[in-house]
């Protein structure tokens, strides 16, 4: 894959040639339309690899398993409606020239010409990885024919992930915390040539490019100022200006 960084800092649609689709890179105040769980919920359930469910002696999920497998596995099940409906609202929100529809087999996208392009295990991990980029989740084969969402293979990999998710949950104490909510605060605050407004038309790689940027540089002022006061800080702070991607 080429790299993104310049088109994802610049906020402008992204290209999947693999997929023969163009993906809108969503505004905050479009996200927000959502809600930020179930977006997050979506995202992360678009985005899922094999790798999250293999742990040492693990052999819940099949070696020869790919990425669209789990993924469609997981969304067939029962238990995973709300998953499904947040997975198909995350793809009309980056896709919004497109008509989505979630068939057993694909993810159908239809444009305005009636002309429809078809996701599938071939071209799956493409779409992810645009995904990953562009919701900053990178900081983490079985016959089709054979594929059936109700057989236990599916129901072990969905259990799994519900059970994985259920430790997240409880790791957090169930706190409600809006990431999004705290770095408008914070940057609105921070960034004087930047209002609120401002960063609601950012898009979530900029905001989180914004906030690691103005991180690097706080604790970079702080060592200077306090250099300057005469002190002996114990530690030299990253350059702010070094590549954060």
């Amino acid at each position: 894959m080429e790299d993104l960084r310049f088109p994802l800092i610049t906020g402008i649609d992204i290209p999947i040639p693999e997929c023969k689709l163009i993906l809108h890179q969503p505004k905050i105040k479009e996200i927000a339309f959502l809600g930020e769980i179930n977006f997050f919920t979506g995202v992360q359930t678009l985005a899922l690899h094999k790798s999250m469910f293999i742990q040492q002696e693990d052999k819940t999920v099949p070696d020869d398993i790919n990425n669209f497998q789990i993924f469609m596995t997981v969304i067939g099940e029962k238990e995973m409606a709300d998953k499904k409906k947040d997975v198909k609202d995350v793809l009309s929100l980056i896709f919004p020239d497109y008509t989505v529809l979630i068939t057993p087999r694909s993810l159908v996208f239809q444009d305005s010409e009636k002309q429809s392009h078809v996701v599938d295990e071939t071209n799956f991990e493409s779409l992810q990885e645009v995904v990953r980029e562009v919701f900053c989740l990178n900081n983490g084969p079985m016959d089709q024919t054979a594929f059936n969402p109700a057989d236990k293979k599916a129901q072990e990999i969905a259990q799994k992930l519900m059970r994985g998710r259920q430790r997240v949950a409880a790791q957090k104490g169930g706190a409600n915390t809006s990431v999004f909510s705290q770095y408008l605060s914070i940057l609105t605050v921070g960034l004087h040539s930047m209002s609120l407004q401002n960063l609601l038309d950012c898009t979530m790689y900029q905001l989180y490019d914004l906030m690691e940027r103005y991180s690097l540089y706080m604790n970079w002022d702080i060592d200077v100022r306090t250099r300057l006061a005469g002190g002996k800080p114990d530690s030299q702070p990253d350059n702010w200006m070094k590549n954060i991607h």
